[in-house]
């Protein structure tokens, strides 16, 4: 197990973008060393420091826990101290394998099938419930995987055991994560095995219903072939009958038509005689007016009277035609009237006599199409049903597919041939004052460059050596949340990290000592702690 597990390293501090100088370790220790001095609280000054105030009792590099383990052609992260969880809800399908039995039992006849169908329209409407499944330490923040895609670039392989760190012991060693991936393995199979069996009820499904509407739809044909025959041998007896009734109105709507024909020409000759009637006596109106106007020019009054009574007798024969012409005009239009009145009553009279004589082609006609209209409601019934019951399916399919997809795509993109346990560092302070202890955590930074806000910071009095060291990510820091309370709740785990700080305290030895003096004249030297601070700082390296 030992030969095939691979240990890999991330760098603590990495130089920003727009850092041109190189970050050595030596600046790194130094950097750590500086700002945990900086935020001691302190009694009687800065190199009293066993006096009032906290006293350092180890500023240590730790490494925290990760495993890297492949994935559907991508890598799961696991936090080693299981300090994350991630809960996975399971739907339970409804009974997927009696469905199918019932199916299997009831397609051999449509009426059972129909029963069937209308009797499970709800069975797949909901799942029966769900199960939560908790994966401990399984890492799935969107930001946090996002950040260690690009961090994980930067590991090296550990090659020999190192000295002059901390390496916290996974709590989920390599089996118990063997196991959770087991676990997540036969979920995804399972999620897999729930959509194959839905996939097989629709389609079992599709092709019952598809096999009843094909038997129906060979009924309709034999009843639309049977019955047409019986309409055709009906026609064919009760036509000449038919004919004969049509035949017999054709002739009595054709003589009453020549009658009424003949009595309105007839009114329309004596319209158009009264119209010329009335056309002379207008002129001769107008002539008698001529005439009085004449007389009057004249100053001949018998002649002048003798054309007004002329007038006014051309005036009584103007009206009465008047009358006459309307009274023709109502005559022509009751006559009209009257031929429609009469052919449509004669037509009515022989459509009523002809449906009569096929009254029975109509009756075993309306009994096929209330056959046929039967089968095809029992058609549309199967398949309205049909479509309910595979829509819930697939709804469920759809489910169970996103499930799996959030399932397969977990983890990072990046593909692993093999398990691998990733330690991310962070620098761990612990003070003491008195009986209590106090924990400063430093986790993965970027090591800045002095920009003018940061020299402008030192003229205000805030210390540059603040700026130096940034989390290089929000999300990677999440990593250690819950680390500090845990140390301070469980006395058995805070005496293990006290122990473990104490033994990789970067001042122990004083080769360290050493490289963080060298690297503290570093910082002094691109100006991130002043030459006064460079000098307190060795001092106290001194009485370490």
């Amino acid at each position: 197990m030992a030969k095939k597990l691979r240990k890999l390293m991330l760098p603590f501090a990495v130089p920003a973008e727009d850092r041109r100088a190189p970050f050595t370790s030596n600046m790194e220790k130094a950097a750590v060393f500086s700002l945990a001095e900086m935020e001691r609280k302190k009694g009687g000054g800065i190199l009293k420091r066993k006096e009032s105030g906290e006293e350092l009792v180890f500023n240590a590099k730790f490494c925290y826990p990760t495993w890297l383990v492949p994935w559907n052609g991508r890598s799961l992260l696991f936090d080693g101290l299981g300090k994350i969880k991630h809960k996975i809800d399971y739907n339970v399908l409804p009974d997927v394998d009696a469905f199918i039995t019932d199916l299997q039992v009831s397609e051999k006849t449509r009426e059972a099938y129909s029963a069937f169908l209308s009797g499970n329209l709800n069975f797949f409407k909901n799942f029966l419930g769900g199960e939560e499944r908790v994966i401990d330490g399984l890492v799935t923040d969107p930001e946090l995987i996002q950040e260690f895609s690009v961090y994980i670039k930067e590991a090296k392989v550990i090659g020999k055991p190192l000295a002059d760190r901390a390496l916290l012991s996974p709590a989920l060693d390599y089996s118990i994560i063997s196991s959770l991936v087991q676990d997540l393995s036969n979920l995804s199979s399972t999620i897999k095995e729930d959509i194959k069996k839905l996939r097989r009820a629709m389609k079992l499904l599709s092709n019952t219903t598809q096999k009843h509407v094909k038997a129906i739809r060979g009924r309709i044909e034999e009843t639309q072939k049977e019955f047409d025959e019986k309409i055709k041998d009906l026609k064919s007896s009760l036509s000449k009958k038919a004919t004969q009734i049509r035949e017999r109105y054709d002739k009595k709507i054709t003589r009453r038509t020549k009658e009424i024909e003949r009595k309105l020409h007839r009114l329309h000759q004596k319209s158009v005689k009264v119209e010329k009637d009335i056309q002379g006596i207008k002129a001769k109106i107008e002539r008698c007016n001529a005439e009085i106007r004449s007389s009057r020019l004249k100053k001949d009054e018998p002649g002048e009277i003798r054309w007004k009574e002329e007038l006014e007798r051309c005036k009584e024969k103007l009206s009465a035609l008047e009358e006459s012409i309307k009274d023709i005009d109502k005559d022509i239009e009751s006559a009209t009237a009257a031929k429609k009145q009469e052919i449509a009553k004669l037509r009515a009279e022989r459509d009523e006599e002809v449906e009569a004589v096929m009254k029975e082609v109509k009756d075993v006609e309306a009994a096929r199409d209330a056959k046929i209209r039967m089968s095809e409601q029992e058609i549309d019934s199967l398949k309205d049903w049909t479509t309910t019951i595979v829509d819930r399916i697939d709804d469920l399919v759809t489910k169970k597919a996103a499930a799996l997809e959030e399932l397969d795509e977990m983890g990072i993109s990046k593909r692993i041939r093999k398990y691998a346990l990733t330690y991310v560092p962070f620098y761990l302070v612990c003070h003491r004052e008195g009986s209590n202890n106090r924990y400063i955590l430093y986790p993965p930074s970027v090591a800045g460059s002095m920009g003018l806000l940061t020299k402008f910071k030192g003229v205000f009095g805030v210390a540059k050596a603040k700026s130096l060291l940034q989390p290089r990510s929000n999300a990677i820091a999440t990593l250690f949340d819950g680390l500090l309370p845990l140390i301070e709740q469980n006395p058995v785990f805070e005496q293990e990290i006290v122990d473990a700080g104490i033994e990789a305290d970067i001042l122990q030895s004083e080769g360290s000592r050493k490289k963080i003096k060298r690297g503290l004249e570093q910082l002094e030297e691109e100006g991130w702690i002043s030459e006064s601070e460079l000098q307190t700082f060795d001092e106290l390296l001194a009485r370490t």
